[in-house]
């Protein structure tokens, strides 16, 4: 049985589909064409940040500058969006896109899950992790996408951002295994036996339990972030205007500038949620938002910071809102994590679920925050976004309020 059989087997008609599987041609042992698969998946992923800083590049174009010079600032570029940190001069730009990152990780999992589907699912495990047919899949084509990523250090270490030696291993390790995880996750729901003991780790039931809603409540707070982000530009789209008009960009710079703007949404939404929990955030050195107000500095010409508020105190209740806001999502992450336990379970059993969901989501957070902040140069700019440490503890303390509230409440009705 192979990948795609067990993927097929859940849904209606499967036994038509399986008899047109068997009728296909094969492409060959599944290694090859998984190694091919991963070659073309990190191509793939490469030309959609290459491209457009290439159509910029030829728009508006740079004195001195030809499309070689484009191609290495694309590949630079790629590698930042995958987590890796580059090098301008002495400085350091490590601020990641977010939404880039999700964007390259979707692409990775759906090339992952393609190099798998025509592989063998039978068979010996191989280092108690998979089935040997499929982990040399897996590993052919973790290999072509690591072809790719090496021709992309070569064009990046020649241009004006080379990559931090050390942080390629986000983009060239990390994000691969990760799309790899989220392939596998499906396959290891329809048949368990498919995944070998190292990856199935009994975790404590309490931690496994609350892991689905702490995932949920961190999803529901980047959620909330983004509502309030969006909804102070909206606010303040006069004066994003305005600063769009100043920087003058046009054709397909202009397209680009606004697709960069979009791909950092989700590190506005972490930022926004760091001023609701309380640590606040940082546009550059001098310039801080949070709950006590909005300190004045020279900011980037960044179309998007031009919806924040005016330097200057907020008033108490600006504070209190964001605390109740955020207790309100901690209610949420309670409800869902009392929900994975049965009905009559001890109030400490869903006591410590609630707290590992807080937890789970804390951190989920503060993960985020730590990959799309970072530095975007030197001196003013050398810390940028939410202090990821403090944001955490922030925000399980304040989490753990709202959903220990609903677990005596769920408690205390049902005593009723």
């Amino acid at each position: 049985m192979t990948v795609v059989d067990r993927l097929r087997s859940a849904l209606p008609g499967a036994g038509a589909a399986d008899a047109a599987a068997d009728s296909a041609p094969s492409w060959g042992p599944g290694w090859r064409r998984s190694g091919l698969i991963g070659v073309a998946t990190g191509l793939v992923s490469a030309l959609v940040v290459v491209v457009p800083v290439v159509l910029a590049g030829g728009a508006d174009p740079v004195d001195g500058a030809g499309t070689t010079d484009a191609v290495r600032v694309g590949a630079a570029l790629w590698f930042l969006a995958g987590g890796a940190q580059l090098g301008a001069g002495s400085a350091t730009i490590s601020l990641t896109p977010l939404l880039a990152t999700a964007l390259l990780l979707l692409l990775a999992r759906l090339g992952a899950r393609e190099a798998m589907v025509q592989v063998s699912t039978e068979g010996e495990y191989w280092g108690g992790l998979l089935p040997r047919a499929l982990a040399a899949a897996v590993g052919a084509w973790w290999a072509g996408y690591a072809v790719v990523v090496g021709i992309a250090w070569i064009l990046a270490a020649a241009g004006p951002f080379p990559p931090r030696p050390l942080s390629v291993l986000a983009p060239g390790v990390a994000l691969p295994l990760l799309a790899l995880w989220l392939a596998l996750r499906p396959i290891g729901r329809d048949d368990p036996d498919v995944l070998g003991p190292r990856l199935t780790p009994r975790l404590p039931d309490t931690l496994r339990r609350g892991a689905g809603a702490g995932v949920a409540g961190a999803a529901l707070l980047v959620g909330v972030g983004l509502v309030l982000v969006l909804g102070t530009v909206a606010l303040a789209w006069p004066q994003v205007q305005a600063v769009d008009a100043d920087l003058g960009a046009t054709s397909t710079g202009a397209v680009v500038l606004d697709g960069l703007q979009v791909a950092v949404l989700p590190n506005l939404a972490v930022w926004a949620v760091s001023f609701l929990a309380g640590p606040g955030f940082s546009v550059v050195e001098g310039a801080s938002v949070s709950w006590g107000g909005v300190e004045s500095g020279m900011l980037p010409l960044v179309p998007v910071l031009g919806a924040l508020p005016q330097p200057g105190a907020f008033p108490l209740a600006v504070g209190v809102v964001s605390v109740l806001v955020v207790v309100a999502c901690g209610v949420w992450v309670g409800r869902r994590a009392v929900a994975t336990v049965a009905r009559l379970s001890r109030l400490r059993t869903k006591l410590a679920v609630a707290a590992s969901a807080c937890a789970s989501a804390a951190l989920l957070v503060g993960l985020l925050d730590a990959v799309g902040g970072g530095s975007l140069g030197q001196f003013r700019l050398a810390s940028v976004g939410a202090p990821a440490l403090y944001l955490s503890l922030a925000l399980f303390a304040l989490l753990l309020v709202g959903a220990v509230g609903y677990v005596l409440r769920d408690a205390w009705r049902l005593r009723r």
